[in-house]
């Protein structure tokens, strides 16, 4: 009966000694919990050619105006992009490329959107999820929650997705035809919307219209502005300055064919 007991109790010490040494199962889980393989590194350069800053209004289907891109060109401009190796890059990367000739990753856009209108909400912020790009939304601070822009609520959710909000003023007017006085007060107000609703030290800005001169600029300056976008056709060039900084528009009859001539040349065709 002891040796029973004795031969018992050895199989019982194997078989607990056995699980817990490791079997097929175990090392197959923890192969399949190893850290994934890097990520390929992205090449960096300082472009001598300089940088398309691409500048978007709205995104939907509004007949006879250029100015409203269809859901499906820019989907198909984004998906180029993925495609032939663009990388996206921030304001603030631009503006450290300007300023200081800090290499960027190669083949860089940058992808602006103007005015803040919902579909920068609906249809932007999801195909930027989706294909994993950094983008910019100007907003005239003014006009969120009034019915035909986006909302407080919106734009902060864009901001915790990722994307940089900025300022396109206080109520979209033409700075360069206000008074200095106005201007001042303009460009204050939408700063202190932004810092109020958002907790945003405000750094970029969106000329309404484009159009920019000395004195607008140094009421940039004052405020804290180290970048500003114009209307302006060309590439942002390392050296150029970072408060009249060129864009390239995109337009809906911008087809796909005239938009890799506006990432990839200057010398584009005019549409």
């Amino acid at each position: 009966m002891r040796i029973w007991k004795f031969a018992a109790m050895a199989c019982l010490c194997c078989a607990l000694l056995g699980g817990c040494g490791p079997s097929s199962d175990t090392k197959t889980a923890a192969e399949s919990a190893a850290p994934a393989a890097q990520q390929e590194q992205v090449e960096m350069a300082v472009p001598e050619k300089g940088i398309p800053v691409l500048m978007y209004h709205m995104i939907g289907d509004v007949p006879d105006n250029d100015a409203v891109l269809l859901e499906s060109h820019f989907r198909e401009q984004m998906q180029f992009l993925k495609d032939n190796g663009f990388h996206p890059i921030t304001l603030q990367q631009l503006h450290e490329y300007m300023t200081e000739g800090k290499a960027v990753p190669v083949k860089p856009v940058v992808l602006t959107f103007d005015d803040g209108y919902p579909d920068t909400y609906s249809i932007v912020m999801p195909v930027m999820k989706e294909f994993g790009f950094p983008c910019t939304v100007f907003i005239p601070t003014y006009d969120a929650d009034q019915g035909t822009r986006l909302t407080w609520q919106q734009i902060q959710e864009m901001k915790d997705a990722g994307i940089t909000i900025a300022s396109h003023s206080y109520r979209h007017e033409r700075l360069t035809e206000l008074s200095a006085a106005a201007v001042e007060e303009d460009v204050q107000k939408s700063q202190e919307a932004l810092k109020q609703r958002l907790g945003i030290d405000n750094e970029f800005f969106c000329y309404p219209y484009g159009r920019v001169n000395e004195a607008v600029e140094d009421v940039m300056k004052k405020h804290g502005v180290k970048l500003a976008v114009t209307m302006n056709p060309g590439w942002a060039k390392r050296g150029d300055n970072p408060y009249a900084v060129n864009r390239i528009w995109i337009g809906n009859a911008v087809d796909i064919e005239n938009f890799e001539q506006r990432v990839t040349t200057e010398q584009y065709e005019e549409r």
